[in-house]
């Protein structure tokens, strides 16, 4: 499984909004592409699926920008990852009965510990400077 870059990218963006305050003010596509040394026309694509599922909104104007449309704590890494990639399952159809339990069972840790991880925390990561609990760099 190899995740393409709109959900890791989508990550740290959604991360750099909470750390720039962006559930009280507007943080501009401008300062994230900065910040984050992504284009703001991707940021931009990327921003569309995640505003029709109400993750941000957009605030337009001089001072607009984007806006978590929920709390960041709220917000987790499965939900980003599924938004882009579909549901996170470790393996696709039908596979035989001894490898199939083990295989779901990996599924369902690997969901569970990714939904256990939220937007909140990892833009606390950002503004810490701490080591990131994910690799914001791949």
């Amino acid at each position: 499984m190899k995740l393409s870059t709109k959900p890791r990218y989508g990550l740290r963006i959604l991360a750099q909004i909470s750390a720039d305050g962006g559930d009280r003010t507007p943080v501009s596509g401008r300062k994230i592409a900065r910040k984050q040394k992504i284009s703001v026309a991707y940021i931009e694509q990327i921003l569309i699926p995640m505003r029709n599922a109400g993750i941000v909104r957009t605030v337009r104007g001089p001072k607009g920008g984007y806006l978590l449309d929920r709390p960041a704590a709220e917000i987790s890494l499965l939900e980003i990852i599924e938004l882009f990639e579909g549901r996170l399952e470790l393996v696709e159809g039908h596979i035989s009965n001894e490898a199939s339990a083990i295989w779901h069972r990996l599924s369902r840790v690997l969901r569970e510990e990714a939904q256990s991880i939220t937007v909140a925390e990892l833009a606390e990561q950002l503004t810490a400077n701490n080591p990131p609990i994910i690799d914001f760099s791949i």
